[in-house]
């Protein structure tokens, strides 16, 4: 059976866990800590040599981005499913926003969040508002288009799940408001997916603590940290 390397601290890993739990697939799950650097032990850099999680092996193939991770599993166990459809059009699609997500939204979030554990501090923080709400505005443009309030297609696709554990992790700082209503609605309604629950929130409550409790992190950034959390 396929084999994930994983950190559940990290979005792309999460929307890995996501169609896992959402497809029910009986997958080996292997934590790789990421805070311990377990991720450069050599025998899981010969495995990976990006050194990167989400990794996903599955008899002689290993995967290493989310997206691709993401892609194979929902050809090789939801056939007949509408998360990556048969349709080239719908396809194309998906496949556009995936590379959003990864080149654009996912960029702009781990930016954020690597200055925040990299440099022990949230003092810049509100330097990535205008960054990450410009991100927001681009997916509310997504939604209105002709998709039923979905990302890419007319149901909910794996676009959707890409984009929704690395949105969840930008909301902690800079929530979604009623500026953006549809992606608001998108998101409270994609927060009810039982997979939603087992796979993005245990993870997602991880590095909310880990942000709290970033080391030297100013005071100020903490209650702003608490009042976004909340809201």
């Amino acid at each position: 059976k396929p084999v994930l390397y994983y950190d559940d601290r990290s979005p792309p890993v999460r929307s890995c866990l996501m169609l896992i739990k959402y497809l029910g697939i009986d997958v080996d799950l292997q934590f790789v800590d990421l805070f311990k650097q377990e991720h450069l032990a050599p025998e899981f850099v010969k495995l990976n040599p990006l050194h990167t999680v989400p990794t996903l092996k599955h008899e002689n193939l290993v995967l290493t981005d989310s997206h691709a991770i993401l892609v194979y599993l929902a050809e090789k166990y939801g056939a007949g499913m509408d998360l990556y459809p048969r349709n080239e059009t719908i396809r194309a699609q998906i496949i556009n926003k995936l590379f959003f997500e990864a080149c654009v939204l996912f960029r702009r979030t781990s930016d954020m969040m690597r200055e925040i554990f990299h440099n022990k501090t949230g003092d810049k923080i509100d330097e990535h508002k205008e960054s990450i709400h410009e991100a927001y505005s681009f997916i509310e443009t997504f939604l209105s288009a002709d998709h039923d309030h979905h990302i890419a297609a007319p149901n909910m696709t794996i676009a959707d799940i890409a984009a929704v554990t690395t949105i969840s992790s930008a909301d902690l700082l800079f929530p979604i408001t009623s500026e953006w209503p549809l992606l608001k609605k998108w998101f409270e309604r994609t927060k009810l997916l039982p997979s939603y629950i087992h796979a993005n929130e245990p993870g997602l409550a991880k590095i909310k603590e880990a942000i709290k409790s970033c080391a030297n992190i100013d005071p100020k950034f903490e209650r702003k940290f608490v009042i976004f959390a909340l809201n």
